[in-house]
């Protein structure tokens, strides 16, 4: 596992780099590759190697990379890779997430865009305002905000009454990256021939920005990519589309049922130009799909795919005598058009029967990028509040209403700070609070030599009165690789599974998912089975050494050459405590022939203080006072484990002890012993 330091004293003191560290992707030049198309790019990284890269993973279909052979002689510190990627003519557009393996391992994200107009790579001498970049319409650009007050230019040229969207992708293609510290805000702007700005745009796909201009003579046009803040980095990589297509930054209705065929109005260029239909997936959640109207067909927008019936806002529907009536469950589709708008929602619902309200409109990390702070409130028909909302999920509003009485109550829809226009679209869906859990899984990545092991830490979310245990299982591991059993117990949020590698196994990667199935019942008692995928948690190495996470889509697991640590032993591997006992387990590190620098033990996932992951049952605790935990260049130490008086029983909780081996003042490598049977028994 390649984690965060937990040990202060390895920001405090000098430490040796170790020999094995893991690519750490930082940008793609050119950021975007066009679909139905070959084309090369550049990854680069940042303090580590890429050298013996051998294969790339990509996330979702119809799209595959390779690694192209280097023309010069392979080193140590190899910090590019060049990769030959290939797109289907119906590969879906936008970002993807990618990893490359390497003998060393597997590297941390890297993101790509997948665009549907000819791709201009970046230019080997930066455009400037005397001598801008000419661009064909329509066109995909790719270039590097690279320094401070850097401005890039790039002209068109444009007929009268043409609408053309500008939209940068570059925030977007970062918020994955493991070590970038600082990211773009980008800023385009549009200028006429005598240098006048026409029109500009900020945030639009959150802080990437998105801008709609209609041109108002014939002639050529420039514009303009910056940093708002007019900062830079060499690494700040970007994708600038310029086109007369129609696009859609939404649509109205957000919702659809599965596989339905519905009216859309478009809000972007695509509004006025046809009569648009959206045909939703058969896939339920948060997807994404082009509006169609004959031959023409827009971006893909995003689309809420759910089974509960559907029902559009009927205005007026201002106040709660005049609202829009909702089945339970259902959902509305509906929009706050105006500054000051309040849409009212009527549902019955019987008395004790939890409900559950939620808004999709805009979440951070998903293709929803509605213009709505949502608030909700449930009212009573005359209008009392009784219970309110904000945030839920990112900028959507959600909650679970138990009613008082058997009857009618509403839902009021507003915008937070009273903003309202055609972008302020939102689904609201009432259903019923039924039973539920989700999985994450820290870190997103395992990377082990033949013989060794690593540890991966799962938490899961239980919601809506769910209280059953977790089976969790992975699926799609490397030949030779293999993980433990495992059941989260009721009376647990988190469970460990150790990735282990067998002592033939060839070097390899392959994308995983970790999968978590439960029985439960739905309103009604019946039993129902539940089967998550767990989102990667994806480590973002953040400024002063800090560590941030980010969901992921795309989990890995690679077999490398020899590690660091070849083993850790401990002894016992079976531990019963009774309540008010303590135990010591006995660790022994097993060294790599040319690793011979500091090694820390732990059972906990921490850093600086903070855990993101334990495994230990409740009442379980480390000693640290009475366990020997760094190591130094020394190979054996000790955990000390605790059952606090009133520990529950529990029986066989997997944990383990790991060997954590520094890359840096704050990244580490963790090498996980096999799994210690834990169990607390009066």
């Amino acid at each position: 596992m390649r984690t965060l330091s937990c040990a202060l004293v390895l920001l405090l003191a000098p430490v040796a780099p170790a020999q094995i560290s893991f690519p750490m992707v930082t940008h793609v030049s050119p950021a975007a590759v066009q679909r139905g198309t070959t084309a090369e790019v550049t990854v680069e990284c940042r303090t580590s190697s890429l050298a013996g890269a051998y294969k790339v993973l990509v996330e979702g279909t119809g799209v595959t990379a390779e690694v192209l052979p280097t023309k010069a002689p392979a080193t140590s510190n190899q910090l590019v890779c060049k990769l030959k990627v290939t797109v289907a003519a119906q590969a879906a557009l936008g970002v993807r997430e990618f990893r490359i393996a390497s003998d060393l391992g597997v590297s941390s994200l890297g993101q790509l865009l997948i665009a549907d107009a000819p791709v201009v790579a970046e230019p080997a001498v930066p455009s400037t305002q005397a001598k801008p970049l000419a661009v064909p319409v329509p066109s995909v650009v790719c270039g590097r905000i690279r320094a401070l007050e850097a401005v890039d230019y790039y002209s068109f040229t444009a007929k009268a009454g043409q609408v053309l969207t500008l939209e940068v992708v570059c925030a977007r293609a970062q918020d994955k990256i493991h070590d970038l510290q600082k990211h773009a805000d980008p800023l385009v702007a549009v200028f006429d021939a005598d240098g006048r700005e026409l029109a500009a745009a900020d945030d639009g796909y959150f802080a990437d920005p998105v801008l709609t201009f209609k041109v108002p003579k014939d002639g050529t046009y420039t514009a303009t990519v910056r940093d708002a803040k007019y900062d830079g980095d060499p690494r700040w990589a970007y994708a600038l589309s310029v086109t007369d297509a129609p696009r859609a930054v939404y649509s109205f209705p957000l919702a659809a049922n599965p596989a339905a065929k519905v009216k859309a109005k478009p809000v972007g260029s695509a509004a006025g130009r046809g009569e648009w239909e959206l045909t939703a997936p058969n896939e339920r959640g948060v997807r994404t799909v082009p509006l169609r109207a004959g031959a023409l067909e827009t971006n893909p927008v995003p689309v809420v795919v759910t089974n509960v019936p559907l029902v559009e806002e009927a205005e007026p529907n201002d106040t709660p005598k005049h609202a829009t009536r909702v089945p339970l469950p259902g959902g509305a589709n509906g929009r706050i058009g105006a500054r000051r708008d309040l849409d009212h929602y009527a549902f019955s619902a019987k008395k004790g029967q939890p409900v559950r309200i939620e808004i999709f409109a805009r979440r951070f990390g998903t293709p929803l990028t509605s213009q709505l702070d949502s608030q909700i409130d449930v009212m009573s028909p005359d209008g009392k509040i009784l219970v309110s909302n904000d945030d839920l999920n990112g900028k959507d509003a959600g909650l679970v209403f138990t009613p008082p009485a058997d009857g009618d109550y509403v839902v009021r829809v507003r915008d937070l700070n009273n903003k309202g226009g055609d972008g302020f679209v939102y689904y609201l869906e009432l259903d019923f609070a039924r039973p539920d859990f989700a999985l994450k899984c820290d870190p997103a990545k395992a990377m082990i030599g033949p013989g060794s092991r690593t540890a991966w830490y799962v938490q899961v979310a239980r919601t809506n009165g769910f209280a059953g245990p977790v089976k969790v299982e992975v699926h799609g591991l490397p030949p030779g690789v293999s993980v433990n059993p495992l059941t989260i117990p009721p009376t647990m949020t988190q469970g460990l599974l150790v990735v282990s590698a067998a002592k033939d196994a060839k070097v390899d990667a392959s994308a995983v998912e970790v999968i978590g199935t439960a029985e439960a019942t739905d309103e009604t008692g019946k039993p129902v089975t539940l089967s998550r995928t767990a989102l990667a948690v994806e480590e973002i190495y953040l400024p002063g050494g800090g560590r941030g996470r980010f969901d992921a889509g795309m989990m890995a697991v690679a077999v490398t050459g020899p590690s660091d640590l070849i083993e850790i032993r401990v002894k016992p591997t079976r531990v019963t405590l009774k309540p008010g006992e303590e135990v010591k387990i006995e660790v022994e590190v097993a060294r790599g022939p040319k690793y011979a620098k500091e090694v820390t033990l732990d059972v906990l996932l921490r850093h600086l203080g903070s855990v993101y992951g334990n495994p230990l049952p409740p009442g379980v605790t480390i000693v640290d006072g009475k366990s020997k935990t760094l190591l130094g260049t020394g190979s054996v130490g000790h955990i000390t484990l605790k059952a606090a008086a009133d520990a529950p029983e529990c029986t066989d909780v997997p944990i383990c002890v790991q060997g954590f081996v520094a890359i840096n003042f704050v990244v580490k490598i963790g090498y996980a012993s096999e799994v210690i049977s834990l169990s607390v028994k009066k």
